[in-house]
């Protein structure tokens, strides 16, 4: 083994920890106290409004959710490619996964809330007897026969929610309301509560597996410093790199698309993906310049790490647009009824302004420019303003996702969304941060540790 793969003789196990009493020794008890008072607050909100805390908690969700799925991914692309630039900062993302596991918990809430969130769950599959009828007659029975579902869900979209007042009052889009019944009909095989939960738990299992695995076989390696251990996490990459994938994809059907379960998109998976990948990156960058200014890890992290995690944000904003953009562009050029109308909840009401405002130009055109110079992305304080900023805009972007169908045309945001991403990020973060007390912030025994802190950019 050469000299420059071996790893660096001045580390020792108390090297990169956080020392007692300095700031982020503490980190963990705020993320926590404000944990418990988001989860209060949220009790209050489920008694109050369970309508809208459903919608709430599911924002808050997916929001933090993604970030944790982010910082996963580059975890196992690291290891996949063998790359030893990221050694240095590698353990931050790492501790980050290794704290799904509680996202099984977090999830409660929303099993609990599925008929206020899923409107396929007042469907009931039609019985052997009426199998061939005309299942979308049959349902909709006592409106008119000439009525077009697809026709009264654009008319609702675009008069703010006022078509079908003879609904239940605060109930949010329902079958009637949305697409053809066969559409939804056909696809309850899939969209069905067991199904649902017996999904969510295979999710729940590949991404703790996954998040306990790297984190561990990496912080034993800071004891063993061994070659077994960089092996073994590269040759399961390709493996967890297909797990990953197909539960960030189904989970990103279930959760957010079936919210409008008569709607589809192929792409929709690979949306929520780059997601969580600008989020994912976003975090790193943030909480990594926060430990490198508090002392914590002195020299590791340097201007050339930054840089390249910089371009990484960059190309990942990039991919973000295109492929959102993509979704868009298809489904407007196709111009069908039954796909339009996901674009067309998001154009009523106050949803127009913010979609542009917050998408158009928060979440791409402003980032775009502002990191296309390489002096930014080389001035780390201007790198982190700029991850910061994106990390607001996808809380921003996965309320867009999430609230349009809370009450259909009307852009509200309410106490509750608050509560639940303290509850949810606070909770999540506490854990997380305590188990940066625990362990050093540099893996220390890896090989390549001493080629990473030798990193420069070509």
């Amino acid at each position: 083994m050469s000299s420059e793969n071996k790893p660096e003789k001045k580390s020792s196990p108390d090297r990169y920890r956080i020392p007692r009493g300095a700031g982020w020794a503490n980190a963990w008890k705020l993320a926590a106290a404000a944990g418990a008072l988001g989860a209060a607050l949220s009790a209050v909100a489920w008694s109050s409004d369970p309508h809208r805390f459903a919608f709430s908690w599911l924002f808050a969700f997916m929001t933090v959710l993604a970030i944790a799925l982010g910082n996963l991914f580059f975890v196992i692309i690291q290891h996949m490619s063998g790359a030893s630039w990221s050694v240095s900062w590698r353990r931050v993302p790492e501790l980050f996964a290794s704290a799904l596991p509680v996202f099984a918990l977090l999830f409660l809430p929303i099993a609990a809330s599925m008929h206020e969130l899923y409107p396929w769950m007042e469907v009931e599959p039609p019985s052997s007897a009426e199998h061939g009828a005309p299942a979308a007659h049959e349902a909709h029975e006592g409106h008119a026969r000439g009525e077009s579902l697809i026709g009264a869900s654009v008319a609702r979209a675009q008069d703010h929610g006022a078509a079908h007042e003879a609904s239940a009052e605060g109930a949010h889009h329902t079958p009637q309301h949305a697409l053809h019944e066969e559409t939804i009909l056909a696809k309850l095989a899939f969209l069905n509560p067991s199904f649902f939960y017996v999904r969510a738990l295979v999710y729940f299992a590949i991404w703790t597996l996954l998040g306990l695995y790297y984190a561990r076989r990496s912080t034993e390696q800071d004891k063993k410093r061994d070659l077994a251990s960089t092996k073994a996490l590269q040759s399961w990459s390709p493996l967890a790199t297909i797990g990953f994938s197909l539960s960030l994809t189904f989970a990103a059907f279930d959760w957010l698309m079936s919210l409008e379960p008569a709607w589809y998109s192929t792409i929709f998976g690979v949306q929520y993906f780059s997601v969580a990948a600008v989020a994912g990156l976003a975090s790193i960058i943030v909480v990594t310049y926060s430990l490198t200014t508090s002392g914590v890890l002195g020299e590791a992290v340097q201007v050339e790490h930054y840089h390249d995690l910089g371009k990484l944000l960059f190309g990942f904003l990039v991919f973000w647009a295109y492929i959102s953009f993509s979704q868009f562009m298809l489904i407007w050029y196709a111009s069908i009824p039954e796909e339009t109308t996901y674009y067309h909840i998001r154009w009523a009401g106050g949803w127009r302004a913010f979609s542009i405002v917050t998408l158009g130009i928060g979440h791409f055109g402003f980032p775009f420019f502002f990191m296309l110079s390489r002096n930014v992305k080389r001035r780390v304080s201007m790198l982190r303003f700029a991850a910061a900023w994106l990390l607001a805009m996808h809380v921003l972007e996965v309320f867009w996702l999430v609230m349009p169908y809370a009450r259909e045309g009307q852009l509200t945001i309410h106490w509750m969304d608050v509560a639940t991403l303290l509850a949810v990020g606070g909770i999540y973060l506490a854990i997380v941060f305590f188990r940066m007390t625990q362990v050093p912030l540099v893996p220390i025994g890896d090989p390549r540790l001493a080629r990473s802190l030798r990193h420069e950019v070509v």
